[in-house]
């Protein structure tokens, strides 16, 4: 089953009373990386690039209300792995408030009434304690529930754990998902990344472009689950694939997200390196509430890019110098030298310096990454982005909380 298949075949009817209800909506403003429709190929040209004045103009509609609204119709009981980390815990707390219910696949009772309660969640959902790669585990969670969330997954830059990454990911996901299909579940959601699909010389990221071949383990494992997934889309299962960035926004008490450690890095720095490249970002509450809304059943297999915004870095630099009221700089190294920094790193990884993401397949990313056309996330579940600057204020906030970040670092905003 071809792209084009899957996108006509599961919008038909949404299709027609849009077109009926809703005029044309007018170009997107700068800022935002969707598109007035949602092409199954790439189109001929990149999307707006955000500038600070922009972004903070971009949620025409908070994207949690939103979500709420539109899926308290169809309550679900939904299994959910990965509530323990950023996305998971973001995207339990929205289903939760759209007023479905969750049971959960954990490995630690206690992380997960730390994490969720961090977040509100005062009585923990019912609860399996086992690893997703645990059939028995997987298939009692299961049990009882009408859809799935399948939000784990085994993230490490440690090389000893490449061999772990190659041999989990996919079979966590096999088992997961698989059993999830195999019992009847409507919708089964599984949480990829627009690393699953990146090549460098793209002009946009969309949902429907071909798996890309990856040089690191997690890329790898990342890239055969994705296969496997989209086996199942083949089969007209009724699998949903989103397509993160990089993820940021309010801790879920200690979980503060993988980007975290980027912002950290950047704001401490009160520069970025180069001109040459650019940083997709999304908010983890719109993320959680992108799965929200998207549990609805028998709407067949679908696929959401979900990039949020898509920052230079003279408009990243902007927000960090709007946010702490103070001068951010932009150097000049080119791109070929990032890259170049990161084979060399790959090649000796003692050379990496502490908690910086520095490989040759990070740097491509930072210096390659084209705009995403997030369309369908507006035009089939209506969801607008909420402000990039606020995104990242919150980050840093939970940066500062959390003693990553010192007062003196963050300009005004230690005053709040």
């Amino acid at each position: 089953m071809n792209a084009t298949k899957i996108a006509t075949k599961k919008s038909t009817k949404t299709a027609a009373k849009t077109a009926a209800k809703t005029p044309a909506k007018p170009a997107a403003k700068k800022g935002t990386r969707t598109a007035a429709k949602a092409p199954a190929k790439a189109p001929a040209k990149k999307s707006a690039k955000t500038t600070p004045k922009a972004a903070a103009k971009t949620a025409a509609r908070p994207a949690a209300k939103t979500a709420t609204r539109r899926a308290r119709s169809a309550k679900r009981r939904v299994m959910v792995t990965g509530a323990t980390g950023f996305v998971g815990a973001h995207s339990v707390k929205a289903l939760l408030d759209a007023g479905h219910e969750v049971k959960l696949l954990v490995r630690s009772k206690e992380k997960a009434q730390e994490v969720l309660g961090a977040l509100g969640i005062k009585k923990l959902p019912p609860i399996v304690i086992g690893d997703m790669t645990d059939e028995r585990a997987v298939l009692e969670a299961l049990d009882g529930c009408d859809a799935a969330l399948h939000c784990a997954a085994f993230v490490s830059t440690q090389a000893k754990d490449a061999e772990r990454m190659r041999k989990d990911n996919p079979q966590g996901t096999r088992c997961v998902v698989g059993n999830a299909v195999r019992l009847g579940l409507d919708p089964v959601i599984y949480v990829s990344s627009i690393a699953a699909l990146m090549k460098p010389g793209l002009p946009v990221l969309h949902p429907d472009l071909p798996v890309a071949d990856s040089t690191t383990a997690y890329g790898q494992s990342k890239a055969e689950a994705e296969r496997y997934v989209r086996s199942l889309q083949d089969q007209e299962k009724p699998v949903v694939i989103t397509y993160p960035s990089s993820v940021v926004g309010p801790a879920a008490g200690s979980v503060r997200g993988e980007a975290a450690s980027g912002i950290a890095m950047q704001v401490r720095a009160g520069s970025l390196p180069t001109r040459e490249a650019a940083w997709s970002v999304i908010d983890a509450r719109d993320l959680g509430a992108l799965h929200a809304a998207a549990m609805v059943s028998g709407r067949g297999p679908r696929r959401y890019m979900c990039g949020g915004h898509y920052l230079d870095m003279d408009a990243l630099a902007a927000l960090y110098g709007s946010l702490l009221d103070k001068p951010f700089e932009v150097k000049n190294m080119p791109g070929w030298a990032l890259r170049a920094m990161g084979w060399v790193v790959d090649k000796a990884p003692n050379l990496k310096p502490p908690e910086a993401d520095l490989s040759y397949e990070s740097m491509v990313f930072f210096t390659q990454s084209p705009p995403t056309d997030d369309s369908r996330v507006v035009h089939e579940l209506g969801i607008r982005w909420r402000a990039a600057e606020e995104s990242l204020r919150d980050a840093i906030l939970a940066l500062v909380e959390a003693g990553q970040l010192e007062p003196g670092q963050v300009g005004r905003l230690a005053k709040l």
